[in-house]
C-alpha cells in the first residue's frame, strides 16, 4: 500500500519555565540556568496508507492528541519529520502549508468548542470552501453545503441554525461536514465519539466508514475505547508516555498483544468472561513524570516482568511477525 502520511521520530515538548527568574537555580555552590519541559511525544514513528485507518490508543495523557495536533501543525514539531505524499511538511511556513491544510483536516473531540457560536451552520461549512477556493461563488457553496449535510445525516433546514441549537451527536456531524467541505484526503479524528452515547457513537462511526469508502479517505483515529478502535481501524499503534510501544495490523495485535502494557490495556476492558477476568494483569504504580523520563524502557516502573536490561537500555521497535512490531526487551524478534 502506498504511504500517504509518514511520521518519523516526531518529538514534541512544552516549556514550563515562564521567565528568567524561574530558570535560575543555586546548585553545588553556583547559580545555573535550568529549563523544565513536559516530554509529550518522544520519537514517534508510523505511516498511514491511502484509504487506511490507523488507530492510536493509550491511557489519557500518553500523547495521542498532542501527536495529532503536531501532525496537523497546530503545534510546531520540535524534531522529526512529517511526510505527506513523500514531502516533508514539518518545517513549512504559513503559505507553504496552505495546500496541505486543505488536504489534511481534523475532527475534534469537543465539536462545540471548535464551532463559532455566532455563525449559522451554512456559514461554518461554506467558509473553508470559499477560503480554499474549492467553489467558484457563494451560490455553488450553498449547494455544496446542502449536499454535504445530506451525507452526514443532517437536513437542509439545519443550515440556518446556530451551534447551540444542536445536540452533541449533531454537532459532531457538523464537525465531520466541515472537515469534508474542502475535499480532504486525510482526516485526523481526535476521539470523535468519546463524549457521545453508545447508540450515537455507532452512527458517527458508520458515517466515517461510509465516507472513507466513498471518497477513499485515510484516517488517523485516536481513541481510548478499544472496541471502537477494533471496529474502525485497519492498523493499530499503542502509546505509553509519549512512545509507541506496539504497532501492527489490528488482527495481529488483538489476537496476540505482546507488549506488557498492551496486554494490561486489553485486560482492563470490562468482560463477563470469568476466566479472562481472573487472568487479567493488573497494572501497579503510577505513570512516570513526563518532566523527568526514566532511562531505559518507558514502562519499567509498572512492568510485572521487568529485568535489569529494562533499566539500562531503551528497547527499539522490533519485528515479531508480519507488520507487527513491539518495543520490549523480553519479546523475541522474528
Amino acid at each position: 500500500m502506498k504511504k500517504l502520511l509518514e511520521v518519523k521520530d516526531l518529538v514534541q515538548w512544552f516549556d514550563l519555565t515562564t521567565d528568567l527568574i524561574d530558570r535560575i537555580k543555586f546548585r553545588a555552590g553556583k547559580f545555573t540556568l535550568e529549563k523544565k519541559h513536559v516530554n509529550a511525544v518522544n520519537g514517534v514513528s508510523f505511516s498511514i496508507g491511502k484509504g487506511e485507518v490507523f488507530g492510536l490508543v493509550g491511557e489519557s495523557g500518553c500523547g495521542k492528541s498532542t501527536t495529532a495536533k503536531t501532525i496537523a501543525r497546530i503545534f510546531e514539531p520540535k524534531a522529526g519529520e512529517i511526510r505527506y505524499r513523500g514531502e516533508d511538511i514539518s518545517k513549512y511556513g504559513y503559505r507553504e502549508l496552505l495546500p496541505f491544510r486543505r488536504k489534511i483536516q481534523m475532527i475534534f473531540q469537543d465539536p462545540y468548542a471548535s464551532l463559532n457560536p455566532r455563525q449559522k451552520l451554512a456559514d461554518i461549512i461554506s467558509e473553508p470552501m470559499l477560503f480554499h477556493q474549492v467553489v467558484q461563488d457563494q451560490k455553488e457553496a450553498e449547494q455544496r453545503v446542502l449536499d454535504i449535510l445530506e451525507k452526514v445525516g443532517l437536513n437542509r433546514e439545519h443550515a440556518t441554525r446556530y451551534p447551540h441549537q444542536f445536540s452533541g451527536g449533531q454537532r459532531q456531524r457538523i464537525g465531520i461536514a466541515r472537515a469534508l467541505a474542502v475535499g480532504p484526503e486525510f482526516i485526523i479524528a481526535d476521539e470523535p465519539v468519546s463524549a457521545l452515547d453508545v447508540s450515537i457513537q455507532a452512527q458517527i462511526l458508520n458515517i466515517l466508514m461510509d465516507l472513507r469508502d466513498e471518497f477513499q479517505l485515510s484516517y488517523l483515529f485516536i481513541a481510548h475505547d478499544l472496541s471502537v478502535v477494533k471496529h474502525i481501524s485497519d492498523r493499530l499503534g499503542v502509546m505509553y508516555l509519549g512512545y509507541i510501544v506496539e504497532t501492527g495490523g489490528k488482527d495481529y495485535i488483538f489476537q496476540n498483544p505482546s507488549h506488557p502494557y498492551t496486554r494490561a490495556l486489553f485486560a482492563a476492558v470490562p468482560t463477563i468472561d470469568e476466566e479472562v477476568a481472573t487472568t487479567a494483569t493488573e497494572l501497579k504504580g503510577q505513570v512516570p513524570n513526563p518532566i523527568d523520563l526514566p532511562s531505559g524502557c518507558c514502562f519499567q516502573a509498572r512492568c510485572p516482568d521487568v529485568r535489569g536490561v529494562c533499566y539500562q537500555e531503551k528497547p527499539p521497535l522490533k519485528k515479531i511477525d508480519h507488520d507487527h512490531y513491539v518495543a520490549c526487551h523480553l519479546v523475541a524478534s522474528k
